[in-house]
C-alpha cells in the first residue's frame, strides 16, 4: 500500500497542524480550519451553478442549500447530500466547491443539508434533521421541478452514517431510489472502548488525515452515552434488517482507518440481498472527494463516483 504521491505531499504540508481538533483548540477555531482546508483542497467547479437556500422552519430552522446546473432539464434527479466532519465539523460553505461540482457532474439538483452539529446538538439531532429534510424534499418535488422517482441520498463519513439511517427509516415508503456512501461511518463502538479496533483502525491510526483520536472525540461528542453505539441507527453494521433497502454504492480509500467498516457494511448489504456496488480506491485516504484540487488521482475518483451515480439516475 503506497499513498498517492500528491496526497503524501499534502499530508506533509499539514503535518504541523496536528493541533487542529477540538480539545486542542477551541471548537470554533477547529471548524474554521476545517472549512479553510476543505475549500483550499477542493477543485473549483468548472461552471457556475444557480445557488438557492431554503430554511425549514418546521424543522428547527434547518437549512437546505440547493445547487442547480444552469442547463438542468425539468424533472431532473435530486440528490440529498449529507456531509461529513464527525457530526461536529462542516457546513454548506465548507462544501461549496464540492457540492457545485457534484451537481454539474451528476446533472442533478443537489440539496445540501446543514444538520445541527454536536456537541451542542448530540444524537438524535442530526438524524432528526435528516429525516425532516427528506420528508420536506419528498413533499416538494413539484416545487423543485425534480423527479421523485430519482431521489437519491449521498453522504460522506458521518454523513454516510446518516444516509444509511435515512434509507432504513424510509425503506417501506421507498423514498430513495439509490444511496451513495463515501467512506461511511458504520460502527462507533471501537472508538468508545466497546469493541476491538479493525485492521485498518490499527494500520492507519495516525498520519493519514483522519486519525483515531479524532474518531474517539467525535464519538464522545455525538453520543450522550456510550451505550448508544449499540443502536443500529448509530452503528448500522449491527443492523439485522438491511433487506429491502434501495441499491447502494459504497466507496472507500485504501489508506483510511474507516476502510474496513465500509467494506464490512457493503458485505452485509450483499448478504441481505441489496444490490450493492463496492469500490476501494488504491493509494487514497479518508475524504478523497475533498482532495480533488490537490491530487489528480483523487479527482479521478471524484469523477468516477459522479459518473457512476449519474448512470444510476440517468433514467
Amino acid at each position: 500500500m503506497t499513498v498517492d504521491p500528491e496526497i503524501q505531499a499534502m499530508l506533509q504540508n499539514i503535518a504541523e497542524e496536528k493541533e487542529r481538533l477540538p480539545g486542542k483548540i477551541t471548537l470554533e477555531r477547529s471548524r474554521e480550519i476545517y472549512k479553510q482546508q476543505y475549500l483550499s483542497m477542493s477543485r473549483h467547479p468548472e461552471e457556475t451553478v444557480v445557488k438557492d437556500v431554503i430554511t425549514l422552519t418546521e424543522a428547527a430552522d434547518v437549512r437546505l442549500t440547493f445547487y442547480r446546473p444552469k442547463s438542468l432539464p425539468a424533472r431532473a434527479p435530486l440528490i440529498l447530500y449529507l456531509h461529513g466532519g464527525g457530526f461536529v465539523l462542516g457546513d454548506s460553505s465548507t462544501y461549496a466547491h464540492q457540492s457545485a461540482r457534484i451537481a454539474l457532474h451528476c446533472n442533478a439538483l443537489v440539496a445540501f443539508l446543514d444538520y445541527r452539529l454536536a456537541p451542542e446538538h448530540p444524537f438524535p439531532a442530526a438524524l432528526g434533521d435528516t429525516l425532516a429534510a427528506t420528508r420536506w424534499l419528498k413533499g416538494n418535488t413539484d416545487r423543485l421541478n425534480v423527479d421523485p422517482e430519482r431521489f437519491v441520498v449521498m453522504g460522506d463519513s458521518a454523513g454516510g452514517n446518516l444516509a444509511i439511517a435515512a434509507m432504513r427509516h424510509y425503506r417501506a415508503e421507498k423514498v430513495f431510489h439509490h444511496g451513495t456512501l463515501l467512506y461511511p461511518v458504520t460502527d462507533l463502538r471501537s472508538y468508545l472502548g466497546m469493541a476491538a479496533y479493525s485492521a485498518s483502525d490499527e494500520a492507519f491510526a495516525a498520519g493519514y488525515y483522519l486519525e483515531r483520536p479524532a474518531m474517539e472525540y467525535f464519538a464522545r461528542s455525538y453520543l450522550p452515552t456510550p451505550a448508544l453505539a449499540l443502536d443500529p441507527q448509530i452503528s448500522p453494521l449491527l443492523a439485522d434488517d438491511l433487506a429491502g433497502l434501495p441499491s447502494v454504492a459504497v466507496y472507500g480509500g485504501e489508506i483510511d482507518l474507516l476502510r474496513d467498516q465500509g467494506h464490512q457494511f457493503a458485505e452485509r448489504l450483499r448478504q441481505a440481498g441489496v444490490t450493492t456496488r463496492y469500490l476501494c480506491f488504491d493509494g487514497l485516504i479518508h475524504n478523497f472527494m475533498q482532495h480533488s484540487g490537490v491530487s489528480r488521482k483523487s479527482n479521478e475518483a471524484f469523477l468516477r463516483v459522479c459518473a457512476e451515480l449519474r448512470a444510476v439516475i440517468a433514467n
